[in-house]
């Protein structure tokens, strides 16, 4: 047979061998999945297979994909697709729980209405039509959820929140969650003024524990908390009352759980101010809260006088420096990367970035009983700083550079508490004063037997910071079509809703929560910026401290002897020798050229931070590409030397020799 026909007839069996294998494999291997992404983008988590076998009951989900007006939409096509393939592995993993529906609504059609009646909302194309990219899913009771729209902005979040609508629909009770807040976390930082102008906005963060949870608002003051409460979350508590504090410590004394948020400098917690910034505010101090009987008890106590430092993890603000626009690190501000959070515990162990402000520190009792686990820590270049009323005011992160002494130590910010504990009221419950409340005195009637001592261990996290609440420290939350849509840039939310996960003792969405990476910062470029930072900071310290001096030895020279005779008619002026005036001038001119220096250092700064950064665009930018271009070429002619050598050496073997027979 010719070659030619050979070549036919392998191509010929290579194509029929190829439609046999997809199709046996489309009859054999429905199941069969493989995700060779790089992040396993399509690969579901430990913890969603577990909320999909936890499954009680049937869910039906309504995917609404507008594919033929996707083109339209710009990013619409792939992301559309991307929500379509992680659905149908959801339907994989579920057993057959999960009942999955496609739906391509074309305009003006029945199946639009139905997405529109269910929730789903459109967006508009430059064509006019609307385009859906929705989900809408029911149990077999009477639960609905929905997603009205699958934006770009939470990609990152998607297998999270798919697997928190099946979980809410598949559990028929959701953990009842007590919140003892002094913030208006229900109502936005607005306060009542918000409230009385319609402008309710909860925090974003609160927000998410009543999707998640059964949240209720607790009194001011009570004798008793409900055992019925999964966990009980105290939130800069500024108020308490003693039979307040005497329910909690029995409430855990029980075997209750509490997540309790304290702060010695609180800066969600200051009232609404007329400027927005911070740094600025001078509208009134930053408020502390402390339960310190309760802490002692549990083994523990925080500092209330001290904030904690951190060279480190301080957050680059940009403020105002004699006039000039000066990026600082602002070491009470905090940015904390995974070396600062305690990776053995499942509460801690799968974030990666949490900000904090203001922090204070926990330590343990020498006399404590119970366990000590630090779930965020500071580095060890860090120290305490004194929360005096300027700092509490308007604090300087520059003046506050320039004097940090680092200890070498880590200082605790977040802790687990668990093991016996005794009760903080030693003497049984508070005595009713005279004057109390009919109401009070009906409740003291029925308070239960006094526990001196844990029934069991306890479990307490005791976080101390509050401003990690504060929606500008962790979400940026944006206005879509009336809804609030938030997407994260740190962990706090992640942090707070895996300590109620895993203190109710439901762990399976931590995992899930892991993946929510917004941004990572460039470590190396913020280290390189610090260590240069100091360099100039020493610099202008000791040129600031020259400045004085010539101002100082100015003002005593050009201040009048009052031992000098007055010339006459000189109405009060001093004699001013020609040696006080070459002294003033060189005063003058020193001061001038100190000014000039430092003006030099600040720039130099500026200027290092520049071409730092424009390395670093020439490295991404240029360099990159060009190494690989060059690689390539290499490789190019590398591949054609060899091909011509090969070529050569097959030329020399089946040329006949020189003169041999025809």
């Amino acid at each position: 047979m010719p070659r030619n026909a050979q070549a036919m007839v392998a191509l010929l069996l290579v194509a029929v061998l190829f439609l046999a294998v997809n199709v046996l494999s489309n009859v054999t291997l429905t199941s069969a999945r493989f995700d060779l992404t790089q992040d396993r983008l399509y690969t579901v988590s430990q913890g969603t297979r577990n909320v999909l076998a936890k499954m009680t009951e049937p869910v039906r989900m309504q995917f609404f994909f507008s594919e033929r007006l996707a083109k339209d939409v710009p990013g619409a096509q792939i992301y559309g697709q991307r929500v379509r393939d992680m659905l149908k592995e959801f339907e994989a993993n579920s057993g057959g729980k999960l009942l999955l529906e496609i739906t391509d609504p074309a305009p003006f059609s029945e199946t639009e209405e139905r997405a529109i009646s269910l929730g789903i909302q459109g967006l508009s194309t430059q064509k006019g039509d609307k385009f859906y990219l929705g989900l809408s899913a029911a149990n077999m009771v009477d639960g609905v959820e929905a997603i009205p729209f699958f934006t770009q902005d939470r990609e990152q979040f998607l297998e999270y929140d798919l697997t928190q609508l099946i979980s809410k629909l598949s559990n028929a009770k959701k953990p009842k969650i007590g919140v003892l807040s002094g913030l208006p976390l229900d109502i936005g930082k607005g306060g009542i003024e918000a409230v009385m102008r319609g402008e309710i906005k909860p925090f974003m963060l609160y927000q998410q524990m009543r999707d998640n949870f059964d949240v209720d608002m607790l009194a001011r003051q009570f004798t008793d908390i409900d055992d019925a409460y999964s966990v009980v979350m105290i939130v800069h508590p500024t108020e308490m009352d003693v039979f307040t504090r005497y329910a909690i410590d029995q409430y855990v004394l029980r075997g209750g759980r509490v997540i309790a948020f304290t702060d010695p400098v609180s800066e969600v917690g200051k009232p609404p101010s007329r400027t927005k910034n911070p740094l600025t505010s001078r509208d009134g101090g930053s408020p502390s809260s402390s339960m310190p009987e309760l802490y002692r008890a549990w083994g523990i106590e925080m500092d209330p006088n001290h904030i904690v430092a951190d060279r480190t993890f301080g957050q680059r603000v940009v403020v105002d420096n004699l006039g000039e626009q000066q990026d600082t690190t602002y070491v009470a501000w905090l940015g904390l990367r995974e070396a600062a959070l305690q990776r053995e515990d499942p509460v801690s162990g799968e974030l990666s970035y949490v900000t904090m402000a203001m922090a204070g520190h926990l330590q343990k009792l020498k006399d404590a009983t119970t366990h000590f686990t630090p779930l965020i820590t500071s580095s060890t270049d860090a120290a305490l700083i004194e929360a005096t009323p300027r700092l509490r005011r308007a604090p300087n992160p520059i003046d506050m550079l320039r004097g940090f002494a680092p200890t070498g130590e880590r200082y605790v910010m977040a802790a687990r508490l668990s093991g016996e504990a005794v009760s903080a009221f030693p003497n049984g419950p508070p005595p009713l004063p005279k004057d109390a409340s009919a109401e009070l005195a009906e409740s003291y009637k029925s308070l239960r037997p006094h526990l001196a001592k844990s029934q069991q261990p306890i479990n307490v996290i005791a976080v101390a910071d509050t401003d990690l609440w504060d929606d500008d420290w962790w979400v940026e939350v944006s206005e879509y079509h009336g809804q609030r849509v938030g997407v994260p840039t740190a962990d706090n939310a992640n942090f707070v809703m895996a300590a109620i996960d895993n203190l109710t003792g439901s762990g399976d969405l931590i995992s899930l929560r892991s993946r929510s990476k917004s941004t990572r910062p460039f470590i190396v470029v913020q280290e390189l910026m610090r260590a240069a930072e100091s360099r100039y900071l020493e610099e202008e310290e000791r040129l600031k401290t020259e400045l004085q001096a010539s101002e100082q030895r100015l003002a005593q020279t050009e201040r009048p002897s009052t031992g000098m005779p007055k010339p006459e008619g000189g109405a009060g002026e001093s004699l001013v020798t020609p040696e006080q005036e070459a002294e003033v001038q060189r005063a003058r001119e020193q001061i001038s050229q100190t000014r000039k220096a430092l003006r030099n250092v600040q720039h130099s700064l500026r200027r290092d931070v520049e071409a730092l950064q424009d390395r670093l665009r020439f490295i991404n930018i240029a360099l990159s590409p060009l190494l690989v271009g060059l690689a390539a070429l290499l490789l190019s002619q590398w591949r054609q030397r060899r091909r011509k050598a090969r070529s050569a050496l097959w030329r020399r073997t089946v040329s006949p020799p020189a003169g041999g027979a025809s």
